[in-house]
């Protein structure tokens, strides 16, 4: 990916403010320039990343499809079966939050919900609306600036990866003491994670500048 070698501004020339980029590291001011598809621009001063060009809209909203397909599956199959002495059991993501609450553990119960349910559901369905409005209909979202606001927001709650790993850790310490078999959503859940890494990838203020540029 090419780097543009932005120079600090130090004209007197009035700009608008959405033709201006201030580096997140230093707070050096730059001029935006365009970029290609996948392309990044970097700061002179200290190097940190200012902005980059985002992949096709229509391209992001597949694999935002794709995550909510998968996201469906992985919370509507069993995450593994446990089998001790003849008796099996199983649950799903939400049986296992909807455990905590029956054992007077609320808040771990809400916890589990939100970071690994609600916050990844509303993420994939604002980031649909957005990339469909823009991508497909080629009209500005009538809430984007709410949309993105939230996205931003609730980008540091989602934690499916977390969740995931914690899940490993459980099944590699009750392997020697059950028979355990890895559930179709935990397979699920991996897919998922990669696929909401990839996607968290893209800043919000790159989606925003993006949709300027799309619908200019």
């Amino acid at each position: 990916m090419a780097n543009k070698n932005n120079q600090p501004l130090a004209s007197a020339q009035p700009l608008h403010l959405n033709e201006l980029v201030g580096c997140e590291e230093c707070d050096a001011i730059y001029r935006k320039v365009d970029l290609l598809p996948n392309e990044r621009a970097y700061c002179t001063c200290c190097g940190a990343e200012l902005y980059r060009r985002s992949r096709p809209f229509s391209s992001l909203l597949a694999l935002v499809i794709t995550a909510l397909i998968v996201f469906v599956i992985a919370n509507s199959f069993p995450i593994v079966i446990v089998e001790l002495q003849g008796n099996t059991s199983q649950t799903t993501l939400i049986g296992a939050a909807w455990t905590m609450f029956h054992i007077e553990r609320p808040f771990v119960g809400a916890l589990i919900l939100m970071t690994t349910f609600i916050v990844p559901l509303i993420e994939l369905l604002l980031l649909s609306y957005v990339l469909s409005c823009v991508g497909l209909f080629k009209c500005r979202p009538h809430y984007l600036r709410l949309a993105l606001k939230t996205l931003f927001l609730f980008r540091t709650w989602g934690m499916v990866e977390v969740f995931l790993i914690g899940v490993l850790v459980t099944l590699v310490k009750l392997v020697g003491m059950v028979t355990v078999i890895p559930g179709v959503a935990l397979w699920a859940f991996t897919i998922l994670s990669i696929l909401l890494v990839y996607i968290a990838s893209v800043k919000i203020k790159d989606l925003w500048d993006e949709v300027d540029r799309s619908l200019t």
